[in-house]
Formats: structure tokens, C-alpha cells, sequence
């Protein structure tokens, strides 16, 4: 709680609100208007019936016009692994047009898994480092207070990753070669890290910056934020 209150206040600090919504479609709709062209059928309203108890947008709002958003969804694997889940589901969304070779790099997340995807900033909002640092921290926050999951992960492209966002983000994990394609769909890079954080590293960092507050946030610049 006192995590997600520190970035509540900074993004205060710097005009910026959060929007929940459990409206997927509206959601969607939203994040078009303000530059996002695609979206990845694992989070999509279109290929989903997503449960308003197990799944949330948070956009972020400036003097009341969203700028950004991302999307989060809770899965429970206890019995089938993370790996055996994407391939199963993708076979489904991908509609055959892309076949995955999961690696087994990442067989430690297992549990409650909030999956976090869609993470898009407005181009006229970008280029602040403590923005991406707040809000990520913020969704980490509120994912835990919302469903106290056992992992939260995502995937960062390899480049992106090699330019340090995923330590940004606040990911203490990265597995590279998460994903391999024996056809890869359109919209998907190869060599897509996933990147994790343990309920136990959240707790751990939630607890530092309680007591270093000054140490969540890092030098505020970037060439671009993509």
C-alpha cells in the first residue's frame, strides 16, 4: 500500500491520474485514439471474454486526457506449466498462423500469474524516465494489492531489454529465448524476453523504497520511450 501511495504521489506530482476500467473494448478504443495501432490477442476484448474480477486497464490521464495505458490479467497455473499454457492458448488466437517452441527457462512461475501486456505512452508523452518507472511500479502495487498473485511477467522485446527497460520496469527476472517460433506470427518478435517478478522481490523492494524513498526513482531522461 505504501508502494503504490509513493507512486500515486509522484505521478500527482507531475499531473498525471490513473483510470481503472475492466471495459476492455472501451479500453481498446481509448488507446486508439491516442496513437496505439495494434493490440496482441492475449489481452484482446475480441478474442477474450475477460472476466471483470481477473482482469484491468490502467490508462493514464493528464488534466483528464489519456495518455498511456496497460492492460493485466490474472491466470492460475498450478497444474499445467506457463509454457504448455501460451502454447495451447496460441494455437486458438494465432488461428495456426503461428506454432511455438516454448522453453522451459521459466517453469519456476507457476501459481497465481498476472500477465501484463498492451503498455503503450502517447508520443507526446514520452520520453521520461521516472514516468515508466512510477507507473510500472504503480501496476506492480496494485496488481498485488488487487489479487496478491505469486508472479507478475510480461514480454519485452530483446533489444528494448539490451537498452535496460525491463530493469526500469522494475523485472528482477529475464529469461531470453522464452518464445521460440517454429512460425511466427505477424506482430511478434523474435527474441522476446520474458521478464518476471516473484511476489517475493516485490515485497523486498516495496520494503527498500518505503525505507529509501529516493532510490525509486532514477535519472529522469531518455533519448526516446518507445
Amino acid at each position: 500500500m505504501t508502494l503504490f501511495s509513493m507512486c500515486q504521489a509522484g505521478l500527482a506530482e507531475r499531473g498525471i491520474s490513473i483510470d481503472e476500467t475492466s471495459d476492455f473494448g472501451a479500453a481498446e478504443a481509448r488507446m486508439t485514439a491516442i496513437g496505439k495501432t495494434s493490440f496482441t490477442p492475449m489481452l484482446s476484448s475480441e478474442f477474450n471474454d475477460l472476466s471483470k474480477d481477473r482482469a484491468v486497464w490502467l490508462i493514464l490521464q493528464r488534466d483528464g486526457t489519456d495518455i498511456g495505458g496497460v492492460a493485466a490479467r490474472l491466470d492460475t497455473l498450478w497444474t499445467e506449466r506457463l509454457t504448455e499454457f501460451w502454447a495451447r492458448s496460441y494455437r486458438r488466437l494465432y488461428d495456426g498462423s503461428g506454432v511455438l517452441d516454448g522453453s522451459r527457462n521459466c517453469d519456476e512461475i507457476t501459481g497465481d500469474v498476472v500477465y501484463m501486456g498492451e503498455f503503450f505512452i502517447a508520443k507526446s508523452a514520452r520520453g521520461s524516465r521516472n514516468l515508466l518507472s512510477l507507473y510500472t511500479h504503480l501496476l506492480f502495487a496494485y496488481c498485488a494489492l488487487r489479487w496478491q498473485p505469486d508472479w507478475l511477467y510480461a514480454f519485452v522485446r530483446a533489444d528494448d531489454v539490451r537498452l535496460g527497460y525491463a530493469s526500469e520496469y522494475g523485472f528482477t527476472r529475464q529469461y531470453p529465448g522464452a518464445h521460440t517460433w517454429k512460425t511466427r506470427p505477424a506482430g511478434r518478435a523474435e527474441g522476446e524476453y520474458l521478464v518476471a517478478l516473484p511476489s517475493e522481490d516485490l515485497a523486498r523492494m516495496a520494503q527498500f523504497f518505503r525505507m529509501r524513498p529516493s532510490c525509486l526513482l532514477g535519472v529522469d531522461s531518455l533519448k526516446s520511450v518507445e
